[in-house]
C-alpha cells in the first residue's frame, strides 16, 4: 500500500466520521434517546473518532500481520480470532453490567456491535471471498469495543454517539482494504485457498501439453 493509499484512507475515514457523529447524534435527539453534545462539539468529536478508528485499524493490520507469521494453519488462527470475538463481546457485556445503566440497557451496546459486524462481514465476503467473514467479523468487533472504552462508562446517548461512528468508519476501511491493496500485499483480504483447490491446481499443471500435428 502506497503512501497516497492510506493518506486517502485516513482523511475519507476522519471524513465520514465527523459527517457521521452530528447525524447520528440527531437522530438520538429525535428519537428521545438524548444527545448531551452541541453541534460543533459533535464535529469535533466525529474527527476524533475517525482518527481513533484509523489507529485501531492499523493496529489490527499489524497485528494481522504477526499472527499470520507465527500461525501457518488458517482454520486454527480463525478459531482463535472467533473465541477472542466472543470474550470480547462477553467483557462489554459485563462491563455494561457493572455500570450505572437499567438492565435492560446492558444488551444495547454489545447487540449493535454483532449486528453491525455480521452486516459488514457479509457485505465483505460478498465483495472478497468466503475466508474473510471471520477475519472481518473480528475486526469490527474486537476493534470498535477496544476505540469505544472510553465512553463504555458513559450515558448510552454518548456510548452509541461513539459506538456507531466508530462501526460506520471502520466498515468504510473494511471495504476499502482490498481495493487499497496491492495484490502481493498479505494480510487480511488475501484469498486463502483450500487443499482442495491447491490439489486441482496441482493437476492442472502435471497435465500433459498435446500438440497438434
Amino acid at each position: 500500500m502506497t503512501l497516497r493509499k492510506l493518506f486517502f484512507l485516513f482523511w475519507t475515514t476522519c471524513l465520514i466520521g465527523t459527517v457521521t457523529a452530528p447525524i447520528i447524534g440527531l437522530l438520538l435527539q429525535v428519537s428521545n434517546i438524548g444527545g448531551e453534545l452541541q453541534i460543533v462539539s459533535q464535529l469535533w468529536a466525529g474527527v476524533m473518532f475517525g482518527a481513533m478508528a484509523q489507529m485501531g485499524f492499523f493496529a489490527y493490520m499489524v497485528f494481522n500481520m504477526v499472527f499470520v507469521g507465527f500461525i501457518r494453519n488458517q482454520r486454527m488462527y480463525q478459531a482463535l480470532q472467533l473465541i477472542v470475538t466472543v470474550i470480547v463481546l462477553l467483557n462489554l457485556l459485563m462491563i455494561q453490567r457493572d455500570s450505572t445503566l437499567e438492565v435492560g440497557a446492558w444488551f444495547i451496546v454489545p447487540a449493535t456491535i454483532l449486528i453491525a459486524a455480521l452486516i459488514a462481514a457479509w457485505f465483505k465476503v460478498k465483495a472478497t471471498n468466503r475466508y474473510s467473514f471471520i477475519p472481518a467479523l473480528f475486526f469490527m468487533t474486537v476493534a470498535t469495543s477496544l476505540e469505544a472504552i472510553p465512553a463504555l462508562k458513559q450515558s448510552i446517548p454518548l456510548i452509541l454517539l461513539m459506538v456507531i461512528t466508530l462501526l460506520i468508519c471502520n466498515a468504510w476501511q473494511l471495504m476499502q482494504l482490498h481495493r487499497l491493496l496491492d495484490p502481493v500485499s498479505p494480510p487480511m483480504d488475501r484469498p486463502h485457498q483450500s487443499p482442495t483447490d491447491i490439489k486441482k491446481k496441482r493437476k492442472r499443471k502435471k497435465r500433459p501439453v498435446t500438440r497438434s500435428r
